[in-house]
């Protein structure tokens, strides 16, 4: 027994859902477009997760002298419910403190961003580790690109392969990926 109209409700279905993926790709990307851009300094590592695709996996991270202390509120803010804030150093931004608020974050930084810090404070000669968990750790690509970038991440620190995670952090306080730049060369996540 055939029920009409089964088909026009299939075609109905699909394109509300066809219409709902647009519509959240372009609120995202209004969201990138319209946030503020950090430059975040990033180490590559190699995740071995061979079913997900061709990305570059980095972990947010900087590096300071030995003895250096953990910036404020470093173990206040966890990923899921905290604020960290930023600071403009030069050619780049760094974790300046961490809160449980914007507000509160606001007062350590210039930009506050939702997310979490990690700090591993270590006595001189060895370096202090400051760790940011923003929710955003991979960028996929074709294999030539992945695999390019991750190499100039895996080179010594300081080098050439000093590598920059570009972050838009919108005003709902949520960082969205744009890009990476590193060995010179900056590379856009472009949707359209």
């Amino acid at each position: 027994m055939r029920v009409p109209g089964v088909p026009v409700r299939i075609l109905a279905a699909a394109s509300v859902l066809a219409l709902g993926l647009v519509g959240l790709v372009v609120r995202e990307g209004m969201a990138r477009a319209n946030g503020q851009e950090v430059v975040l300094p990033i180490t590559g590592y190699d995740p071995r997760e061979l079913l997900t695709g061709h990305y570059v996996q980095f972990q947010i991270r900087s590096e300071y002298p030995g003895g250096a202390p953990c910036p404020p509120g470093h173990d206040a803010a966890t990923p899921g419910d905290g604020w960290v804030a930023l600071t403009r150093r030069g050619d780049h931004h760094e974790a300046t403190g961490a809160a449980a608020s914007q507000a509160a974050a606001l007062k350590l930084g210039e930009v506050a961003v939702r997310g979490g810090m990690e700090c591993h404070a270590r006595p001189a000669p060895e370096a202090t580790w400051v760790m940011l968990h923003l929710g955003v750790d991979r960028l996929h690509a074709d294999q030539t690109q992945a695999e390019a970038i991750q190499e100039l991440l895996r080179a010594p620190a300081g080098g050439a392969g000093r590598g920059y995670a570009i972050i838009s952090v919108g005003a709902d306080g949520r960082a969205r990926l744009k890009g990476l730049a590193a060995g010179g060369r900056r590379v856009d996540l472009l949707w359209f």
